[in-house]
């Protein structure tokens, strides 16, 4: 069962790519391309609907991508945040099983110092965003990782200098955006996706 405020909903996928930082982006779009056509098999829908019963037509999503130079060293979209109506949110991810050996040792690591225990089916994208190794992606990291570097990017979520929005997004879903740089940002991304759709 989902709860459309934070509701949480796993599937068993693995990603297995050698990546060099400047193809980041295209490989982080094509997880996410991979996962929403999971979610749309699986039939998930977005949290929320109108009074007519009808729900939101949005297609925004935001990805969940870990990164550590020694345990994933390639961007690893654990899994989606869908947004709904009201400001309620879906995190839709991948399971253990679909985590490489190294994430799920990883994991397990991060389990143990915290003094959890490891049979339990804990949500891999809640433990590393915890870690600060996962940070939900908005489109003021996209520029600012294009301007400075997708490690560099990660690397300042890590040590507490960028923000993982955890936080705005499970409270706010969509209006995430409506923070001035996150809707510059958006602006900027969106304008040029219509410019590439337009051939210019």
């Amino acid at each position: 069962m989902l709860d459309e405020n934070n509701g949480t909903e796993s599937v068993d996928c693995a990603f297995e790519i050698e990546v060099n930082e400047n193809d980041w982006e295209s490989i982080i779009q094509m997880q996410v391309n991979e996962l929403s056509c999971i979610l749309e098999e699986k039939g998930i829908q977005r949290p929320g609907q109108f009074g007519n019963g009808r729900r939101t037509s949005s297609k925004l999503v935001y990805p969940i991508v870990a990164y550590d130079a020694e345990r994933c060293p390639c961007p690893t979209v654990l899994g989606l945040v869908l947004t709904g109506l009201a400001g309620k949110s879906l995190f839709f991810g991948m399971g253990i099983k679909g985590l490489s050996d190294e994430l799920v040792g990883y994991m397990n690591e991060l389990l143990e110092f915290e003094g959890m225990p490891i049979g339990v089916k804990w949500n891999p994208a809640e433990v590393f965003i915890e870690a600060r190794v996962a940070t939900i992606l908005l489109p003021d990291d996209i520029l600012f990782a294009r301007e400075n570097g997708w490690v560099e990017m990660m690397g300042q979520v890590r040590e507490g200098k960028r923000s993982t929005h955890r936080l705005v997004v499970a409270k706010m879903g969509r209006m995430a955006l409506a923070h001035e740089k996150q809707d510059r940002a958006y602006n900027e991304l969106k304008e040029e996706a219509l410019m590439r759709n337009r051939g210019e």
